[in-house]
């Protein structure tokens, strides 16, 4: 994981005051479900993979919002530019100061590792696709963002996921539940595809749902995500996506991808 404190500390102009919505985490209840291996579970899985087949590559331009809860509500918002190459699964986001239109961070992944960049860090960090840490430089506070949902809604690759040993369906209801070591994930689907992820994470000890706001299309207009606590339930940020502008295509030119 690495510490983002580039987000946060871009303050000057980008305040802003509307809270960005809560979102509810929805309740299972008592469900059967059924194996991936099983007639049912093969026959509902792959029809999710035949939904995201039908998705393309896409340029665009974006707005983020990101609240923080702790030690007190602050709300910052930044501009965004992403890259998406659906052959390749390579995903590139890039950062910017509404301001000034200056670049704070770029972010590139093939959807196994990450490469980020950062305005106030001469060097490139490497990681696995895992949580990024948003970091307060004024109080050392500390958020986990699960940033493999957020790739993953935005590149609607959330089938390769699906392992049959830790999968388990429920066609009735459009829910998919994998269970791995130390975490487990909750897809919500409707007849166009996917639309709310909840992550639960005994290990980092934060849960996370990120909602599909209004009409299911790809890319996703809008994208809600909410962090809380898994001790008390209590709120750690949430973060707002609204794509501005999207220009579809079946794939992208590699040279745009890199730093």
């Amino acid at each position: 994981m690495i510490t983002l404190s580039v987000f946060l500390s871009i303050t000057l102009g980008s305040c802003a005051t509307t809270e960005i919505e809560e979102i509810p985490f929805q309740s299972k209840g008592k469900i059967k479900f059924w194996s991936a291996k099983s007639k049912e579970g093969q026959k509902y899985l792959e029809g999710l993979r035949k939904l995201e087949e039908t998705n393309t590559s896409y340029s665009g331009e974006f707005d983020i919002r990101i609240q923080n809860f702790f030690p007190k509500k602050d709300l910052f918002s930044l501009s965004g530019k992403i890259l998406f190459d659906k052959p390749t699964g390579k995903m590139q986001i890039e950062l910017t100061d509404k301001l000034f239109g200056i670049s704070v961070s770029k972010v590139f992944t093939d959807g196994k590792s990450i490469r980020l960049k950062t305005a106030s860090v001469d060097r490139i960090h490497e990681q696995p696709m895992d949580d990024i840490v948003l970091s307060d430089p004024n109080t050392g506070k500390q958020t986990v963002v699960p940033f493999p949902v957020i790739y993953y809604l935005l590149s609607n690759r959330n089938a390769q996921l699906f392992r049959p040993e830790w999968t388990f369906v429920q066609p009735n209801d459009g829910i998919v539940f994998v269970r791995k070591p130390g975490e487990e994930w909750t897809y919500y689907t409707k007849e166009k595809g996917i639309y709310s992820v909840e992550w639960d994470s005994s290990g980092k000890n934060v849960k996370a749902v990120t909602n599909v706001q209004g009409e299911l299309e790809f890319p996703p207009k809008v994208t809600v995500t909410r962090i809380v606590s898994r001790v008390d339930g209590s709120d750690q940020n949430r973060i707002e996506i609204k794509m501005k502008k999207i220009n579809r295509t079946d794939s992208l030119n590699q040279v745009v991808f890199g730093f």
